[in-house]
C-alpha cells in the first residue's frame, strides 16, 4: 500500500470515529448499532440510519430504528465506494449525503444481493455515478412479481390486488399503485429498483482503487439470483436472507420459498467454502464467523428432522408445536416469537412434499 492510500485509510478511520454517537438505538431484534449524528433526510418519518467500521476500509451501514433493521456493507477506496444493497431511497439519500460530506467520496458500484425490494430499492439515488451489478437471473426477476411477494398472487394473474396484499405490500399499497387501478403490476412492485448494468453467472470480481470484492452465486435458496460478497483483504463475507446469525428466521414462508432444506445446505456450503473470519448479514447488525454459518445450517436440518419425525408418528400440527421445542436454540434472537412459525411452516412444507 502506497503512502497516499495509507493516509486515505487513516483519514477514513478518524472521520468514521466522528460519526459515532455516545448513545445507541435498538433494532427489531433488540441488538444495537451505533448511530450517525448526521441529519436524517427530509420525510424520513422518524427512521434513523447509522454506519460503523468493521475492518480496515469496510463499513456496515443500515437502518438503526423505525424501519426493520436492514443492513448493508460498503468498501471505501481512494477511487470511490463499492456498496452492496441500497436498501431503500431514504437510506440511500442519507448515505449519499454522508459519503459526500464526511468522506468526500461517492458510490461507484452497487452490488445487489438479490432482487427483493426490501434490500434492492433506492439504487437510483446513485445512478449518476454508479454501475449496478447483480446475478443474471435478477435481470429477469425484476420484470416479474418479486418471489417473496408471489404467494400473495392467490388468483395467479401475475399481479397483486388490494385484497391479496399483506404485510409491507399492503401498508404501502397506495404508494406503489402508481396508476391508481387497485392492482400492483410487476412494474409497480419493482419500480424502486435500479436496473442492472452488469450481470454475471457464477463468479465475478470487482476491483476499484486497489481494493476488490468477489461475488459468488449460490444454488437457489430464498431466491434464484442470490449473490454472496467476499471482501478478501478484510476477510469478511456479506450474505443476506438465506442464512442468519444467531437468529431464527421469521418462519419459512418466503424464506425457503419452495426450496427444500437440502438446497439450503448447498447454498450455505458455498459460503462455508470461502476464506473469511467475519460474516455480516442483511437483517440485524449481529456479526458472526464460520461456526455461526454452520450452526444456522444445523438449525434447518434439526427442525426438518424433528418435524419429519412428528409427521411419521402421526402427530398433528398442534402436537408437533408442543413437542418440537428446539431447546438448543432457545438463546437465539427471536426464539420466543419465531419458533412456532418456524415449526408450523416446516410442518406444512414437509406435509406438501
Amino acid at each position: 500500500m502506497d503512502i497516499t492510500n495509507r493516509k486515505f485509510l487513516a483519514t477514513l478511520k478518524l472521520v468514521g470515529l466522528s460519526l459515532i454517537l455516545v448513545g445507541c438505538s435498538a433494532t427489531e431484534d433488540g441488538s444495537r448499532i451505533e448511530a450517525s449524528d448526521a441529519p436524517q433526510p427530509p420525510g424520513s418519518g422518524g427512521v434513523s440510519y447509522g454506519m460503523t467500521n468493521i475492518e480496515g476500509a469496510l463499513y456496515r451501514a443500515g437502518i438503526v430504528s423505525g424501519g426493520g433493521g436492514h443492513t448493508t456493507v460498503l468498501l471505501m477506496t481512494p477511487e470511490g465506494v463499492i456498496l452492496a444493497d441500497p436498501i431503500n431511497h431514504g437510506f440511500s439519500e442519507w448515505l449519499k449525503a454522508e459519503l459526500a460530506e464526511q468522506f468526500n467520496t461517492q458510490v461507484e458500484y452497487v452490488i445487489y444481493s438479490h432482487h427483493h425490494p426490501d434490500h434492492a430499492s433506492g439504487g437510483s439515488t446513485f445512478a449518476d455515478t454508479a454501475t449496478f451489478v447483480g446475478h443474471e437471473n435478477m435481470a429477469v426477476n425484476i420484470t416479474k412479481i418479486p418471489s417473496n411477494a408471489a404467494p400473495m398472487d392467490s388468483n395467479g394473474n401475475g399481479s397483486i390486488e388490494r385484497e391479496e396484499a399483506t404485510g409491507g405490500t399492503a401498508n404501502n399499497f397506495d404508494r406503489s399503485d402508481a396508476n391508481g387501478d387497485g392492482t400492483l403490476s410487476p412494474a409497480e412492485l419493482n419500480a424502486t429498483i435500479q436496473p442492472l448494468d452488469l450481470t454475471y453467472r457464477d463468479q465475478l470480481t470487482i476491483s476499484l482503487g486497489g481494493s476488490s470484492v468477489e461475488i459468488y452465486h449460490t444454488p437457489p435458496a430464498h431466491s434464484d439470483d442470490m449473490s454472496v460478497l467476499l471482501f478478501p483483504a478484510e476477510r469478511t463475507v456479506f450474505a443476506v436472507d438465506f442464512l442468519q446469525i444467531n437468529r431464527l428466521p421469521g418462519g419459512l414462508t418466503g424464506f425457503l420459498a419452495g426450496y427444500p432444506v437440502e438446497d439450503y445446505g448447498a447454498a450455505i456450503s458455498v459460503v462455508s467454502a470461502l476464506d473469511f473470519d467475519t460474516i455480516v448479514q442483511g437483517h440485524s447488525e449481529v456479526i458472526g464467523d464460520k461456526s455461526d454459518v454452520d450452526a444456522f445450517a444445523q438449525l434447518l436440518r434439526t427442525a426438518e428432522s424433528e418435524v419429519a419425525a412428528a409427521l411419521t408418528n402421526g402427530r398433528g400440527l398442534e402436537e408437533t408445536l408442543e413437542s418440537v421445542m428446539l431447546p438448543e436454540y432457545s438463546d437465539w434472537l427471536l426464539y420466543e416469537t419465531r419458533r412456532e412459525a418456524l415449526v408450523s411452516d416446516m410442518y406444512r412444507f414437509l406435509s406438501q412434499q
